[in-house]
């Protein structure tokens, strides 16, 4: 008989903290699950680890392939699951021990929905994105009223809007179907790849449960891929931007409006970090001149439903006004955390 959960775990040189990761999945205190461990081409002792594991319990299950990221890793892993509901670890993070009780209880108390969306924390300090839903069951009338108009960009929190619930996919358990229907495609996208399938599921799910309980934690590594300088940051946005134009844009003209904000809300971020890695002015706007005119992301943005005081911005972004953007970026819209000038906020 299938398990009610399957859990993939994308591995790639993570020896430091494999172990934590893996022991707090077999250590949780409901016991009907499977875990995959995929191997995507480590070059330390990872390799092992998952072998060790996998012969002292029958639940693991190791998997391996050439280096090819986490997305193709983690659709590896999804191609051998027979779990109802498929949740993910990243192999540097780990869960506390009720994790998958808290979530079996919740979908069988719930009609067993499609999605259940779940808090998480940070190993160093609490998270700087909560989930702003309220919690409880929704269903799909609910949805299309308090969860689709806001979910990607919410305008009534923050001036340059934020995501009612985070886009990533490890705090998210989701049923087998809707995600195999959604999986991203584009492996290309190694920055945004979450935010462009949760939403896509979200959007095709016909129902959801949200918590505020944090069953997650996200272990902050300095040299991860959303925590470094990236010289490729604008051309990820773009084809992100790309794929949820493809498989979101056209739903309804909420989500439209709220895909151009998301994007401008990240074109800002970036803006901020080339700056803090420039320094100065000048250096800056050559760099983001560049960068944006090669990606061409600012095609597809529009100013409309945005705030009144945005739409000049985005105004001089389509112009390619690039000295006024890059300066009214670094003296009143910067949405960086200050302590953090060589990192991505992707989600």
């Amino acid at each position: 008989m299938p398990p009610f959960f399957s859990i993939i775990v994308p591995v790639y040189n993570a020896e430091p903290y494999l172990h934590q990761c893996i022991d707090s999945i077999l250590a949780q205190s409901f016991s009907d699950f499977d875990l995959f461990l995929v191997d995507d081409g480590s070059s330390d002792s990872s390799q092992a680890i998952c072998d060790e594991y996998a012969a002292k319990d029958g639940r693991v299950q190791v998997i391996r392939q050439q280096n090819a990221g986490p997305t193709p890793a983690r659709r590896n892993g999804l191609s051998h699951t027979q779990g109802s509901y498929i949740c993910f670890v990243d192999a540097d993070d780990w869960v506390v021990p009720h994790w998958l009780e808290t979530l079996h209880g919740i979908i069988e108390s719930n009609g067993q929905p499609d999605m259940v969306v779940f808090e998480h924390t940070r190993d160093t300090r609490p998270t700087e994105y909560p989930i702003l839903a309220k919690e409880g069951f929704y269903d799909k009338a609910r949805m299309e009223q308090e969860i689709y108009p806001y979910m990607l960009c919410d305008l009534r929190r923050r001036p340059l809007g934020t995501q009612l619930f985070p886009g990533m996919l490890w705090s998210k358990a989701v049923k087998r179907q809707l995600l195999v229907d959604h999986f991203i495609t584009d492996d290309r996208i190694t920055v945004f790849e979450d935010v462009a399938m949760i939403y896509d599921c979200a959007t095709h799910a016909e129902s959801m449960y949200i918590t505020h309980e944090q069953l997650y934690i996200y272990r902050m590594v300095k040299n991860s891929n959303l925590h470094h300088y990236r010289t490729d940051y604008f051309l990820q946005l773009k084809m992100a931007q790309d794929y949820m134009l493809a498989t979101l844009g056209g739903h309804s003209p909420a989500l439209d409006r709220q895909i151009s904000g998301f994007f401008t809300r990240r074109i800002v971020g970036g803006i901020s970090l080339e700056y803090s890695r420039c320094g100065s002015l000048l250096p800056t706007t050559r760099a983001v001149a560049c960068r944006l005119r090669q990606s061409g992301l600012t095609k597809a943005i529009s100013s409309k439903g945005l705030p009144l005081f945005i739409r000049p911005y985005v105004w001089l972004l389509k112009l390619r006004l690039y000295l006024p953007v890059v300066l009214i970026t670094i003296m009143k819209l910067d949405p960086a955390p200050k302590s953090k000038t060589n990192g991505t906020q992707a989600h």
